[in-house]
């Protein structure tokens, strides 16, 4: 693939329903919109600089997630990155798959008003899900499908059209809310209203973690990005941007939710149910249409072009590119994912649940690039090189850096008496353990981090980058061809 990718429409892919719910299912459980809005700042200036850090990487040395992850796990190790990545990877299809239906809904009813009223009561009420829904949910699936096929070169023009038409989308959208609603003060004057036993600092905290989610695959998968950018630093810094055009999203999406209350008297978290009580039919069926054409390339890009890279890393003989987007759309409708769509406290439960394993993973990242290499490089040719034999660098001990597998069951482990509380609230798990979890991505970010880099003050490996490539001189596709001849080789002298 050639490097002009760096040129395309980088996009704008978070302008989708699920980030605009983060905000709005705060508002929705009681907290005041201001600072629902200034939560999700703060969560998304935290997660800018990984984010940096990850395109920068993989701008600078021109490698996907699965490979830089073979640097600090070990050539065997990373796969255990590369699954936890790819489990996200594929709920967030779902998840977004599910959004998607009810944006197919909203175009149906404009089309025809009598599919609102259409109850079939064949499934049932444990099932989370109407039958009408999960009409639309295939609906969105199947039409989603066949952009799984198109190229990256192909979808570029649809980025493109994204790029133009979500911003001013965005606009009228915010301008209805604030005219329907007579402006800012109703909207921010709703108070602090939480009932489910949460405190305000409590609410705070986890709004903050949600939105640190909706956006924490970004710190590990913007390098899969950057990776194309010819000008590495170009690459990162723009990555500046991402806070202040993720938090005007999530203020659409707060104010969204608030003009619901002060226009329909309704609790919606959900943008999408908020369309559905409009009137003008055509606003309804365009609305619906934009919401699920954002969702079908968010869809592509951020969530089924990364697992496959990662499936494609732990079966490369049997996986490629689009046998792994297909998987990935296969697995996002077994999940069921409108089980995590039902509820707000569903939705922020699932948001704050996979940071535990998410903030960990960049933690230990971070910590083996910057503090452990200090930022002076990576071999290429040794992270293409399988075999103790052929690279001693990244082999570590059987292929495992044990040292990260410690540092990483050290961020987990404290997180999950926090996480099973989320999920079943009458464990009785002390407040401590909660309160930590509250920021649980910050939490193992940190936590990780200092293990792993203690670990490796006592127990030392080679990183010496005086000895391998440092950044300039070296190429991916050299190393990758001639990884594949030595693989040749050595099955020829087998057999």
């Amino acid at each position: 693939m050639t490097r002009d990718a760096q040129d395309r429409p980088r996009r704008l892919t978070r302008f989708n329903v699920a980030q605009l719910e983060t905000p709005s299912s705060a508002v929705a459980l009681g907290l005041n919109p201001g600072l629902a809005i200034i939560a999700c700042l703060i969560g998304n200036l935290l997660v800018t600089l990984p984010t940096m850090s990850s395109g920068y990487i993989g701008s600078k040395f021109g490698l996907n997630f699965p490979v830089v992850s073979r640097a600090s796990f070990g050539m065997r190790g990373a796969y255990v990155a590369m699954v936890i990545r790819g489990v996200v990877c594929v709920i967030w299809m779902g998840v977004q798959s599910s959004v998607g239906g009810n944006a197919v809904r909203c175009m149906i009813e404009a089309i025809w008003p009598s599919f609102k009223n259409w109850n079939a009561d064949v499934l049932p009420a444990s099932a989370s899900i109407t039958a009408p829904d999960l009409l639309c949910f295939a609906i969105f699936w199947i039409v989603q499908f066949p952009f799984l096929f198109l190229s990256i070169n192909a979808l570029r023009w649809f980025f493109m059209i994204k790029v133009v038409v979500m911003p001013f989308f965005g606009v009228v959208l915010f301008t209805w809310a604030l005219t329907a609603a007579h402006g800012w003060g109703p909207l921010f004057s709703i108070p602090n209203n939480i009932t489910n036993g949460w405190t305000v600092g409590y609410a705070f905290c986890r709004t903050i973690t949600a939105s640190i989610s909706g956006n924490a695959t970004f710190a590990i998968n913007m390098g899969d990005i950057t990776r194309y950018a010819h000008d590495s630093r170009r690459a990162w810094q723009m990555q500046l941007l991402l806070p202040v055009c993720i938090t005007l999203t999530e203020l659409l999406g707060t104010v969204l939710a608030a003009s619901a209350q002060v226009v329909y008297g309704q609790v919606q978290w959900n943008p999408l149910q908020v369309i559905l009580l409009w009137d003008d039919r055509a606003a309804k069926f365009f609305a619906g249409f934009l919401f699920a054409f954002a969702n079908i390339l968010t869809n592509v890009a951020g969530n089924s072009v990364p697992f496959a890279n990662d499936l494609m890393g732990l079966f490369p003989k049997i996986i490629n590119i689009r046998r792994g987007q297909i998987i990935c759309a296969m697995l996002g409708f077994a999940i069921c994912p409108w089980l995590i769509q039902a509820k707000a406290t569903r939705f922020l439960a699932f948001l704050n649940g996979y940071t535990v394993f998410l903030g960990p993973l960049i933690g230990l990242l971070l910590s083996d690039y910057w503090l452990v290499r200090r930022g002076a490089g990576l071999s290429i040719r040794s992270l293409y090189t399988p075999g103790h034999a052929h690279n001693k660098l990244y082999w570590y001990t059987a292929g495992v850096n044990p040292r990260a597998m410690i540092a990483l069951v050290a961020g987990i482990a404290p997180l999950l008496p926090g996480l099973a509380e989320s999920i079943d609230a009458g464990l009785g798990v002390g407040r401590g353990w909660l309160e930590f979890y509250t920021l649980s991505w910050l939490d193992g970010l940190v936590a990780t981090g200092v293990v792993y880099y203690l670990l490796f003050l006592v127990w030392p490996f080679e990183t010496d980058p005086t000895r391998y490539f440092n950044g300039e001189g070296e190429d991916v596709e050299a190393a990758e061809s001639e990884t594949v001849t030595e693989e040749g080789e050595e099955k020829s002298k087998v057999g």
